[in-house]
């Protein structure tokens, strides 16, 4: 598992991708396969049981301290994990009770609700990696469902408040809704006169002066019970556990308001999780655990003081090896994407950890104008239209002028099909008669459409009575192809759904279309 400084250098160098596929896809070898649904089935319940724990202890927390929460970091969910499991195998670590005396007490309480013969669950070496991992995403789970749902749980409090009054009971529920609003943004950012932030919400007026005398109380209120002002996404983040005690007087207005017609949905304090299979992540440390235990023989023993360096020197070939993942690499050499050796599953699917990194390069940089790979972030999609068309433009004008021709005007295009054109040029054939037509066309044609080689006709050329002709009729005929699947060479590839996509009928003949011998483009490798 990487650390937290490894990713966030990795963020700065490039993007993380997801690419999913099925289980068995990955997991070829029938021993790691079967280890791997066990240890699946061994870390679900560790984490049902685990935050069911960690949301008592909270709640309990702000009951009998005062509201003083222990920080919930990724040390507090992974000693939940342990209290809830007995540790079995090799250097086994069982939960320290007299080191953390609080979470002991809340473990008492949470054992006294199982029903009696309950076994704790077992917890083998062979998943030590999977739960730190576990840990991890624990962490960031609470701290995305409190900047998720904290203002949305502000805002329910504020309506069920000012519900209570009959100036806001009777009102439109739209501006009950923007009343709402300004209450909670004067108490988020600290506003000592309230009343100043009243002209940005066009749709409220200036209330009696009772009303705006409660509605001061309200704020003055909420400021001393939020938590660390000003409220943002940033100060949610970054101490998440210092908003939990206001949660917590919203959770109890909520709970004695559930007899009422509206009544609010109540929540719990932290994250939960369904009875569902869950997710484990797998490294290449999890990977070696998992090889030990699967009887594989040359695997680096774990009691050797080298035997895990030995493991990460060498994981590539050990993924290669003894997963599929490989088949991804080779897919992924096309893109400049690279296989970061983690997976996660839940025993059915598996999502294999890629990463891309920016071109920061000439190398990189002519790679990426050659092989079209996806654009760079931030980057919106006019901009890139616009630099994709000067690009395919100053490619046409490197050409010899032979390659184009002068003058050329359409004469069908199929706007249903969404594929890839080309240009193939016939010079010096004798003209054929059309089929309805006794006459052969004198002007240079552009024809869409199907040769007797079996390719699909779009259209027909311009001289003809009707929709249906030969193939060229003069000399200096062009034909636009159909590909059905990808061509052989990508900078055409690129190039020609730039200016089929990106440029008018006319612009198509008369600046960037390039004309090539017969099968390909000028330029691009046959």
């Amino acid at each position: 598992m990487a650390t937290r400084q490894a990713r966030r250098d990795a963020n700065k160098e490039g993007k993380l991708y997801s690419v999913k596929t099925g289980f068995n896809t990955i997991f070829t070898h029938p021993g790691l396969a079967a280890t791997t649904l066990q240890a699946v089935q061994l870390v679900s319940p560790i984490l049902i049981a685990s935050n069911v724990l960690a949301n008592l202890h909270v709640l309990r927390c702000l009951e009998t301290t005062a509201g003083d929460v222990p920080k919930l970091d990724q040390t507090f969910f992974s000693n939940c994990m342990y209290a809830v499991t007995h540790a079995t195998g090799h250097k086994a670590v069982q939960f320290n009770r007299a080191k953390n005396g609080e979470l002991t007490e809340s473990l008492d309480i949470y054992l006294q609700q199982l029903p009696q013969g309950h076994q704790p669950l077992e917890r083998p070496t062979l998943i030590k990696d999977i739960l730190n991992a576990a840990s991890l995403m624990a962490r960031t789970n609470f701290k995305n469902h409190i900047v998720t749902n904290y203002f949305s749980r502000t805002l329910s409090w504020i309506r069920l408040q000012l519900g209570q009054q009959a100036f806001f009971a009777n009102m439109d529920s739209r501006i009950a809704s923007s009343w709402a609003k300004f209450v909670c943004r004067a108490a988020a950012d600290n506003i000592t006169n309230i009343w100043d932030l009243l002209p940005r919400y066009t749709s409220l007026a200036q209330p009696p002066q009772h009303i705006m005398d409660d509605l001061e109380n309200l704020v003055a209120t909420m400021q001393q019970l939020m938590g660390p002002l000003p409220v943002t996404e940033w100060s949610l983040q970054r101490r998440p556990e210092s908003y939990l005690p206001w949660l917590q007087l919203v959770l109890k207005d909520f709970e004695e308001a559930q007899d009422t017609p509206d009544a609010p949905k109540l929540f719990s304090m932290l994250p939960q999780s369904n009875n569902n299979t869950k997710f484990i992540t797998i490294s290449s440390t999890s990977l070696q655990k998992l090889l030990l235990a699967t009887g594989i023989a040359n695997v680096p023993s774990l009691t050797a003081q080298a035997g895990a360096k030995e493991f990460i020197q060498h994981q590539e070939s050990w993924w290669n090896q003894y997963t599929d993942c490989i088949s991804f690499c080779k897919r992924a050499q096309q893109s400049r994407r690279r296989f970061k050796f983690q997976v996660q599953t839940d025993g059915i699917s598996v999502s294999v950890l890629m990463f891309q990194p920016f071109p920061s390069t000439q190398t990189d940089t002519a790679t990426a104008a050659t092989a079209a790979p996806p654009p760079p972030p931030g980057r919106k999609r006019k901009r890139q239209q616009r630099s994709s068309r000067a690009a395919v433009g100053a490619w046409v004008q490197g050409l010899p002028n032979r390659h184009l021709v002068q003058p050329a005007r359409i004469v069908g295009l199929d706007l249903g099909r969404k594929a890839l054109f080309t240009a193939l040029f016939i010079a010096n054939r004798q003209p054929t008669a059309c089929k309805e037509s006794a006459q052969p066309s004198t002007d240079t044609t552009v024809c869409l459409g199907a040769a007797a080689d079996g390719k699909r006709r779009l259209a027909s050329s311009t001289g003809c009575t009707r929709q249906s002709c030969g193939l060229a009729e003069n000399q200096n005929s062009m034909l636009l192809y159909w590909l059905p699947q990808r061509p052989k060479w990508p900078a055409v590839r690129s190039s020609c759904t730039t200016f089929v996509t990106g440029c008018s009928t006319q612009q198509l003949l008369k600046s960037t279309l390039v004309i090539g011998g017969t099968g390909s483009c000028a330029g691009a490798p046959s």
